[in-house]
């Protein structure tokens, strides 16, 4: 995936285009109603542009006009920029447009200061895509009972039902269970106050599938119980989108490119989570080994906004069969006591379901040593 091309190019017919007269935009429509604003590309690399497009569809006729050359832009401070916009900083803009008194829909634009390049698609023609749902462990290290899901989720990981989830463990929201805990984030009580007021208030330990799929407490049958809510949640024909992705990063920040192909046409939200393992609590509560005192796939950020109502990112738009989509992310690394060195990005994309929730219908993981990962099809 390239976002750099033809940046000389474009200079030199800009340049001819600058010796031309430029002729003035014409009558201004006289339509009122919704407008709606677009842009050629919603993640670019840092001193590359964008280019937006503001169109207004009549209250009256229902014709759709581009009233790009009247409309206003504005970023998130609500200054006025220009169209194309070229951003002198990486982060994310929030782009608004206005066109009389009407106003538009803001867009999110990311800008990367790298760009990681996603690999190459090894079949693509082929929509089957592996199916992994997101297993989230509520975990703590003052909690004494801990340990013995943990066990459980060893037990799991060795059969043939870790080919069809990623997981996460999620040290937070636990009060004094989670009080001092190394794997504690922001993003870790947020995750956990999300499942909360999904499933009501939950002990630790506690293992949820997906963002509302299925809830599944310790208990000796806790095992049976989760492989259960993994047959009903997993679709073994493949799932509705595929995602290959690559990752750069530094002590900062962690930067991931994704590319998101869908099988099934419909609207989209996409999402990382940064995820951090190797991270060593001597008191753990309960341990009976190093293997209890080892966190892995520890939630450290979620990108863009979050809160403890939505963990599940923004709208990446309609995706039509068989087409792909290019996203990405920047994750900072906000704590020195993290180790970038044992991170890896979680990306999660969703749909709607039938009950008009946003659910989990693909993920993939790629830790920073891997750098990349390439579509995963059924075989």
């Amino acid at each position: 995936m390239k976002f750099a091309k033809f940046l000389a190019l474009f200079g030199a017919v800009a340049a001819f285009a600058a010796c031309e007269p430029t002729p003035g935009p014409g009558p201004e429509p006289s339509t009122e109603g919704k407008i709606v604003l677009s842009a050629d590309k919603t993640t670019i690399a840092l001193g590359e542009s964008v280019t937006f497009k503001v169109e207004q569809t009549d209250k009256t006729t229902g014709e759709v006009v581009d009233v790009t050359a009247y409309a206003e832009l504005f970023d998130g401070d609500l200054n006025t920029i220009s169209n194309p916009f070229t951003p002198t900083a990486s982060g994310y803009y929030n782009i608004s447009a206005t066109y009389g008194a009407e106003a538009a829909k803001s867009i999110t634009i990311t800008v990367l200061a790298q760009m990681p390049e996603v690999p190459s698609d090894p079949d693509p023609s082929c929509l089957a895509f592996n199916h992994r749902v997101v297993l989230v462990d509520h975990t703590g290290g003052n909690c004494p009972y801990c340990p013995q899901m943990t066990d459980k989720l060893i037990q799991l990981a060795g059969t043939s039902y870790h080919n069809n989830y990623n997981e996460v463990t999620c040290h937070g929201n636990g009060g004094g269970l989670t009080q001092g805990d190394p794997a504690n984030s922001n993003a870790a009580e947020m995750l956990g106050q999300y499942h909360a007021s999904i499933f009501g208030s939950f002990g630790m330990p506690t293992v949820c599938i997906n963002f509302a799929g299925a809830k599944i407490v310790n208990s000796a049958a806790a095992l049976n119980n989760i492989k259960s809510a993994l047959d009903n949640s997993v679709k073994k024909d493949g799932a509705d989108v595929g995602i290959a992705m690559a990752l750069e990063g530094d002590a900062t920040n962690v930067y991931c490119a994704a590319q998101i192909k869908a099988k099934v046409a419909q609207e989209y939200k996409a999402v990382a989570w940064l995820l951090e393992s190797n991270i060593y609590n001597k008191s753990q509560a309960g341990a009976q080994n190093d293997t209890h005192r080892i966190y892995n796939y520890a939630i450290r950020n979620i990108s863009g906004k979050y809160s403890a109502s939505n963990v599940s990112g923004e709208s990446v738009g309609v995706i039509e069969a068989g087409k792909t989509l290019d996203c990405a992310f920047q994750l900072p690394i906000i704590s020195t006591k993290w180790n970038y060195e044992n991170m890896g990005v979680l990306v999660i994309v969703s749909a709607k379901n039938a009950q008009g929730r946003w659910e989990v219908v693909n993920s993939a993981y790629c830790s920073l040593a891997d750098k990349s990962k390439t579509y995963e099809y059924i075989d």
